[in-house]
């Protein structure tokens, strides 16, 4: 399997999406039987390094190998940010729905500072469409669906 960090910097769409995050925006990603990494936005950059058992980034989200394959295939790495927002967005609320995890730590606040709401205007109406046609239609249908998500 290719490592997170060469998937991630080997496509335009996400690096593009990563590039929009504010300074001191970071996430986990853990992908089933393989990487544990955080992903951090830091000044100019994006930097991933191996997660640690104290790590507390602004979310996690964890999915089988299979997922990430499908979201790091090689169609995926001709799309434009847009096209792969929407991509993202129908697999995982379609037929990947139960092999991925998500766990957040920040509150919405934070969220919000460090940039994760900037994405919505980047994936266009027929992200914002997909969205909505799962619930999260407006931007207090998406604080209360993450705060489901919320950890205690």
């Amino acid at each position: 399997m290719i490592s997170v960090e060469e998937a991630v910097r080997n496509n335009g769409a996400v690096m593009k999406i990563l590039d929009s995050l504010s300074k001191g925006a970071s996430f986990g990603v853990v992908v089933e039987g393989g990487e544990k990494v955080i992903v951090s936005r830091e000044t100019g950059a994006v930097s991933f390094r191996e997660s640690g058992g104290n790590d507390k980034p602004d979310f996690v989200v964890s999915m089988q190998e299979e997922v990430f394959a499908k979201l790091f295939s090689e169609y995926t790495s001709t799309l434009n940010a847009q096209d792969f927002l929407v991509f993202s967005a129908k697999l995982l609320a379609g037929e990947c729905k139960e092999k991925i995890n998500l766990i957040i730590y920040a509150n919405f606040l934070k969220l919000t500072l460090h940039g994760y709401l900037k994405i919505l205007p980047l994936g266009g109406t027929a992200f914002l469409k997909v969205l909505k046609e799962n619930g999260l239609g407006s931007i207090f249908a998406i604080e209360k669906t993450l705060a489901a998500f919320k950890n205690k």
